[in-house]
């Protein structure tokens, strides 16, 4: 090959790496996140009671101050401090449905990676680590792609290490982003709790620039450290955005009511307030890339040390020790620390290429890396129509937009709706996690308990009914309760629920309690009174259950030779009701019974 043709050679493959660096493997990635983000709502009940808190203020015009959604907490204080997100979150849907909810949220993960590449490109570092990482980061996340008023402190968290960066090592008189910071606090304060993790950010910040005063060795930007008077700045910013915590329908009451909540018993049972050490996490997938990532940290903290970049240090550490206490602070230092761990790792590959003589651009990690990462993408942007993505990494989400009806007790609200059953004076007795759907999907509705965990007594009084603890009857009774949702995903997978559940009792004490609707994980009993007697009469299952088929079996088999035809007519019903259903599919086989 001559001299002209090695010239022209590393010309065009200059060009092809600018170009699969600079657009294709950016736009494969931001494709993957905007498609990765867009499943059916699934696994969480928090988004039902949100845009019902969204439309209580929306249509009243006022921001409730005590519960108005339990018939059992009536009247007990509580502050809906995330009550922004609630708003926002019930007007979009209002105009777009779910749809516009997914799409949201899709735009939400979209501007944090494109917050956190721009950075990278802002700060010059090497684009194939920057991928890599950003999709390490993505791994992370997974657990936390859910519509929820955390993804607003996701993306405010972003935009302050964006800020704060471009603020340290790119511009600092020429940068108007910092004027915005109290605008963004205000907003965040109405918005989420995790504004105080931001307010910690900035009070790094501002610390790390006051010893940069006196000792600019020590910043990450050496050779431009902040005059006297931008430090001023600075600190009235700080200060405006401390008070502006305070504008918030509850002032500091908010804060001290969050606190409150936080010492409550019940966040023992709550997955994402334990260690991410507690064994509960053993084997998933996001312990292992948050392992990654505290030994990624520790690269930065040796940058930290090497350069005396007291920024990065501060954070990595103070972000890193938060996280090893709950898993929720976890994500939040994944988050962080991915700016820092990417000048590291730049750091040290810029050192390496040095004292390896290595000069030449296209390197292997240049030319090979950028064409895997791309693959990767291509191949997880194929596999999300058929969701067959989630299915790789053991997540039941479902590519598309709307409820996954597998998830929630839809069918079960709908019977709920259709024969009003409900109403603002009943009392359910209803599941943990499906309080939210229940008051969002019946209009007027009261629940008996929801994700929101009011407090203490309601959460065990559910734990102990539910899980027939030793008293429960009499606790049972005293709530007045006249009909009852229960609802278990993962029932036709473990169906010894029906056995150590309330489902059992209620099945047993059917002189009170007339089971009317049920599907592969959902149950709709009813109080045997006036109130409900035409719709006992109508929709009662009297044999046919899986309690019955599956444990107790004597009452279905008496059935079968007393009142035959009784029991052929509530299986075709149910048949008729869940075609698909796998413990009437099994029921009607092994009684020989078609529709």
């Amino acid at each position: 090959m001559s001299k002209k043709q090695k010239v022209t050679k590393t010309v065009h493959n200059g060009k092809f790496l600018k170009i699969l660096s600079g657009y294709i493997l950016p736009s494969l990635f931001l494709l993957l996140i905007f498609l990765i983000t867009t499943f059916k709502i699934s696994g969480d009940d928090d988004i039902f009671w949100h845009l019902q808190v969204g439309k209580y203020i929306t249509t009243n015009n006022v921001i409730p101050s005590t519960d108005v959604f339990g018939f059992a907490t009536a009247g007990q204080e509580w502050i809906p401090f995330e009550w922004g997100f609630d708003a926002l979150a019930y007007n979009i849907y209002s105009i777009s449905g779910y749809p516009g909810l997914s799409v949201f949220r899709s735009l939400i993960f979209v501007c944090i990676f494109f917050l956190l590449y721009r950075l990278s490109l802002k700060l010059k570092l090497n684009q194939s680590i920057t991928f890599f990482v950003l999709l390490l980061l993505t791994a992370a996340l997974f657990e936390r792609f859910l519509i929820k008023p955390q993804i607003i402190s996701y993306l405010f968290t972003t935009i302050l290490v964006y800020i704060f960066l471009s603020y340290s090592l790119v511009k600092r008189e020429g940068s108007r982003l910092i004027y915005f910071l109290p605008v963004i606090f205000l907003i965040w304060a109405n918005m989420h709790m995790g504004v105080l993790s931001g307010i910690v950010l900035f009070t790094i910040f501002v610390i790390t620039e006051a010893v940069g005063l006196l000792k600019p060795q020590f910043l990450l930007n050496k050779e431009n450290p902040s005059s006297r008077n931008q430090f001023i700045k600075l600190v009235m910013l700080y200060a405006a955005s401390i008070l502006v915590l305070l504008m918030n329908p509850q002032g500091m009451g908010t804060y001290t009511y969050v606190y409150s909540h936080l010492q409550m018993k019940m966040m023992e049972d709550v997955f994402e307030w334990r260690s991410p050490f507690d064994k509960m996490f053993a084997g998933s997938f996001y312990i292992y890339v948050y392992y990654i990532y505290l030994s990624a940290a520790c690269t930065a903290l040796f940058y930290a040390f090497k350069r005396k970049d007291i920024l990065s240090g501060i954070v990595i550490l103070v972000f890193a020790v938060f996280s090893t206490r709950t898993a929720r602070f976890s994500v939040d230092f994944m988050l962080v620390s991915t700016p820092f761990i990417l000048i590291a790792l730049n750091y040290l590959l810029l050192n390496f290429s040095k004292s390896k003589k290595i000069v030449n651009s296209n390197t292997m990690l240049d030319k090979i890396v950028p064409l895997v990462l791309s693959a990767v993408m291509f191949a997880g942007i194929i596999m999300l129509p058929g969701s067959n993505l989630y299915s790789l990494f053991n997540y039941d989400r479902i590519t598309g937009f709307g409820v996954d009806e597998k998830a929630y007790p839809v069918k079960a609200v709908n019977f709920i709706k259709q024969n009003n059953i409900a109403d603002a004076k009943s009392k359910p007795f209803n599941t943990y996690d499906c309080g939210g759907y229940l008051i969002w999907e019946v209009n007027g509705a009261k629940n008996f308990i929801d994700s929101r965990g009011l407090n203490d007594e309601i959460y065990f009084s559910f734990k102990s009914i539910n899980n027939k603890e030793v008293g429960f009857e009499k606790k049972f009774e005293s709530y007045g309760f006249d009909y009852v949702l229960w609802s278990f995903p993962k029932l036709p997978w473990n169906n010894t629920e029906l056995k150590t559940s309330i489902i059992s009792y209620l099945i047993k004490n059917n002189e009170n309690w007339k089971l009317v609707y049920w599907d592969d994980f959902s149950f709709v009993f009813v109080k045997n009174n006036d109130k409900y007697k035409s719709i006992i009469d109508q929709f009662e299952f009297k044999y046919a259950n899986p309690y019955y088929y599956v444990f107790e079996k004597d009452p279905l088999k008496n059935a079968l030779a007393s009142d035959p035809q009784r029991v052929n007519e509530e299986i075709k019903r149910n048949l008729r009701l869940n075609p698909d259903g796998i413990f009437i599919q099994a029921m009607a086989k092994s009684f020989n019974v078609k529709l």
